[in-house]
């Protein structure tokens, strides 16, 4: 028979970075039966990309499997809301006070925010603003100016000006075409997250269970949002992927054993994130080859099934 009636086309593969969240999982779920002594045949085995930590036991893994769900974390995953959104809003709010430095308006810069963000109490606040030049600043006004800066920032969410970051939506569609499970995990506000994945579009928003603030104690690093989404959802964590960007929740994703993706935003890239499965700039800026993986001597099919 000639070629034309003898090839048939090839199954259609899903995305590199979607069969890199498959791996992960399927990774994580089995490292104790991994021999440590086991090891990439070559360089050309990994992605050279420096930016990625990959932590993917060797092994011929089950690619028809199917992720059980992809858990995002909202603020520095979806969107750097600590960039473009809470600095934005109290740079307004301070610019609506009055206060003024060397007689000029008070603008906080994106190294000045990440210096805000580490302060912990009224004495770490002042010493933060006395450093930066903000004499005019004490805690009654701060307090006034933080209030402020809530409210506008809750209006820039719902009026959708926060970017999305790149890649998101890209593995969101390729996930909803795969039938995978979709979930945002986040300690912000309900109204702030269904706000923000909005923005994703009404297709998108249809599909993510969201899972906020208020309906857990404990605030990560405690597991306690994911361990809310497996029993709702009703999945396996050892076959689920979450992306965060911070320790804190890569803490929260390990202890409720789910194989974790990173994506560092502004203020996280320079966090240690050694327990991470992967660690990306971005959901767009790298990728695991699956094929290479798939070609590691050790079987794993039967633990896989």
């Amino acid at each position: 028979s000639s070629a034309s009636s003898s090839t048939s086309s090839p199954p259609q593969e899903p995305s590199t970075m979607l069969r890199s969240l498959l791996v992960l999982s399927l990774a994580s779920s089995v490292a104790a039966f991994a021999p440590s002594s086991l090891s990439f045949r070559s360089s050309s085995a990994l992605p050279s990309t420096s930016s990625i930590r990959p932590a993917v036991r060797t092994g011929v893994l089950n690619t028809q499997a199917k992720l059980a769900a992809i858990i995002f974390a909202c603020d520095g995953v979806l969107v750097d809301s600590e960039r473009d959104g809470h600095r934005v809003a109290l740079n307004e709010a301070m610019k609506e006070s009055g206060i003024k430095k060397d007689g000029k308006q008070l603008e906080c810069s994106v190294e000045e925010y990440g210096k805000l963000l580490k302060a912990r109490g009224e004495k770490s606040l002042m010493t933060v603003w006395k450093e930066m030049g903000w004499d005019g600043m004490d805690m009654d006004s701060a307090v006034k100016i933080y209030d402020r800066k809530n409210e506008i920032f809750q209006k820039m969410v719902k009026d959708g000006v926060l970017p999305i970051r790149p890649g998101v939506t890209q593995l969101i569609d390729e996930a909803i075409e795969a039938g995978i499970p979709l979930a945002v995990a986040s300690s912000n506000t309900q109204k702030n997250v269904e706000s923000i994945v909005a923005e994703l579009g009404q297709v998108r928003a249809s599909k993510m269970q969201i899972f906020a603030g208020g309906r857990v104690v404990n605030r990560k690093p405690s597991p306690d949002i994911y361990n809310l989404c497996k029993g709702t959802m009703g999945f396996d964590g050892s076959n689920a992927v979450v992306i965060e960007d911070d320790r804190d929740g890569l803490a929260a994703a390990k202890a409720a054993g789910m194989a974790c993706v990173i994506t560092t935003s502004t203020y996280t890239a320079g966090e240690d994130f050694k327990e991470a499965d992967a660690v990306f700039g971005d959901l767009k800026s790298g990728s695991l080859d699956l094929e290479a993986i798939s070609k590691m001597p050790l079987s794993m099919a039967g633990l896989n099934a």
